[in-house]
């Protein structure tokens, strides 16, 4: 090999390596290019997925494609039909009545010849309206005296009627004008100035720290009764549990800022809500008696829950089903930024789930036990004998059929290796949950979604955007003892106003303490006192 052919052979040599380097390099390139794709699709759908959350429209409606709002209007429209038939004017015999004579002017009764007035001769009916009254009174408690009239020993010359029973000693307010600031606060979520701005137009000032010294003086009293309901409702056997955000503003050592939380734990019997500094394992821990040894709990069932982290732990002792809402949730978020492929692919496991929630409808209605008293929703009986009729069966294969074909189109589109990386996110918490979310093929009574728990939740979050939380521990726990019994009352259709009066009224006469037998007040125990029946109202002649 000449001098000038080596110089060639190791020039080619050289430039080979280098071919090679760049090769290389290039590769590398577009390995980066690709992963910096795919995080760009990844941060474009969370920036979508955010901003809908902050300036979107909160419903899940505004997140529907066309078709499914295009099928939404062929539904009925809310409210009266046109053409149904209507239910005619409601009895009001309920209120009191008042009649009310119109006079006519004093020229009218005159005779306009002779000047003689006519005579009175009967009434003739008008009208009728409700009239909303609305008055404070300052009610002054007078005890009659009584003097002995007979001349027996041992009997005192004079007496004096006791006073009334008080709930609280010298305490300003009575218990009916507690019970309805009670109302307005912790059942229509009403701020506490705005409440007293009302008793103000009414003629009374009343200080905010007035009020509240009254209010904490009432936890005492409903913290038995509460803490009595908590502990049916760990034995009710079948939950639905969610929380949301509370703010407390005290300062709480170990705890950097005021963020508390309502825990919502709903079940057939009650809607408790619980108020915990933390969002943490320790709340459902301490709810089900969790033994960390023995992984198991003290009170066991069936537990609906979104897809938390603090939930999941449960699993081992519990049967933990997880919600069909979040996970079609997922796809609805994942609709505003994604391409029209994106959006397709979207919109086809939007009607999948759909589907799986009209066969399970269906199956509900074939199963449902008709003669049992019905339980509020979303909590259902089955009757075994109807669930073995072939109408039952048929639909339980169906719904079986459409689970495998969710399964299968997961996997089919799992195992290509182009699926983009938010798309296989969706589908990967699919498969991580996949046991809890399909719990409910071999256990009808359980939901498909949490829903139940969100819509308990309303009230926490009316009350929190009205009046931004509580202003200190005690008043934030008279918030979920009386939130806990208004919609504890309301689903057990108990007029809260008759019972709260009469709760407290019984306090009053227990020396300013709780009845010592609870029993009887539980919701879903109490019975009303029989109305007074109203006197009847002479009518004008």
């Amino acid at each position: 090999m000449t001098e000038i052919e080596e110089e060639l052979w190791l020039e080619n040599l050289r430039l080979r390596q280098q071919a090679h380097y760049y090769q290389n390099l290039h590769a590398r390139a577009l390995v980066k290019q690709q992963e910096q794709a795919s995080q760009i699709e990844v941060l474009k759908a969370k920036v979508a997925e955010l901003q809908k959350r902050l300036f979107g429209r909160k419903a899940e409606r505004g997140f529907s494609s066309e078709a499914w709002v295009a099928k939404r209007r062929l539904h009925r429209c809310r409210g009266q039909q046109r053409g149904a038939r209507g239910h005619g004017r409601r009895c009001r015999s309920t209120l009191p009545a008042e009649d009310v004579v119109v006079e006519a002017p004093l020229a009218q009764r005159i005779c306009a010849r002779c000047g003689l007035p006519f005579e009175a001769a009967g009434t003739q009916a008008a009208h009728e309206e409700i009239q909303w009254e609305v008055r404070l009174v300052r009610k002054r408690y007078r005890c009659q005296r009584y003097r002995r009239t007979c001349a027996c020993e041992g009997v005192p010359a004079r007496i004096v009627a006791a006073p009334p029973a008080r709930l609280i000693p010298k305490g300003l307010l009575s218990v009916g004008t507690l019970v309805e600031m009670l109302r307005w606060k912790y059942k229509y979520q009403v701020p506490l100035q705005r409440i007293l701005g009302l008793a103000q137009d009414y003629g009374l000032t009343l200080s905010a720290g007035t009020v509240c010294g009254i209010w904490q003086k009432l936890g005492p009293l409903f913290a038995p009764l509460y803490l009595a309901i908590i502990e049916a409702t760990r034995r009710a056997g079948r939950w639905l549990m969610d929380e949301t955000r509370w703010e407390v503003f005290v300062s709480v050592e170990g705890k950097a800022s005021h963020r508390w939380w309502v825990w919502v734990v709903v079940s057939a019997i009650s809607r408790v809500y619980l108020l915990k500094p933390s969002r943490g394992a320790k709340v459902p821990e301490e709810f089900f008696g969790w033994e960390e040894q023995t992984q198991t709990c003290r009170f066991s069932g069936q537990l609906m829950v979104d897809r938390f982290a603090s939930y999941k732990f449960l699993a081992v002792a519990l049967w933990l089903a997880f919600c069909w809402a979040h996970v079609r949730r997922d796809f609805l978020m994942f609709r505003p930024g994604a391409d029209a492929a994106g959006q397709d692919w979207a919109d086809q496991w939007i009607e999948r789930i759909g589907e799986l929630y009209r066969l399970n409808e269906a199956r509900i209605q074939e199963g449902r036990d008709l003669k049992a008293p019905a339980l509020p929703a979303p909590f259902v009986r089955m009757d075994v004998g109807r669930m073995n009729r072939p109408e039952y069966v048929q639909t339980q294969q169906a719904l079986v059929q459409q689970v495998a074909t969710l399964a299968q189109a997961r996997d089919v589109q799992l195992a290509q290796a182009a699926l983009p990386s938010p798309r296989r996110k969706i589908l990967e918490s699919l498969r991580e949950h996949w046991a809890g979310l399909t719990l409910f093929l071999d256990h009808p009574e359980i939901p498909l979604d949490n829903n139940g728990a969100e819509r308990a939740g309303r009230p926490a979050a009316v009350g929190r955007k009205n009046y931004y939380g509580s202003g200190s521990v005690w008043s934030g726990q008279l918030m979920a003892m009386l939130m806990t019994l208004f919609q504890t009352l309301a689903l057990h259709g108990v007029d809260d106003r008759g019972y709260l009066t009469a709760y407290l009224e019984a306090c009053a006469q227990n020396q300013g303490q709780p009845p010592n037998d609870l029993t009887s007040w539980l919701p879903w125990n109490f019975k009303a006192a029989a109305p007074v029946p109203p006197t009847p109202t002479a009518r004008a002649p």
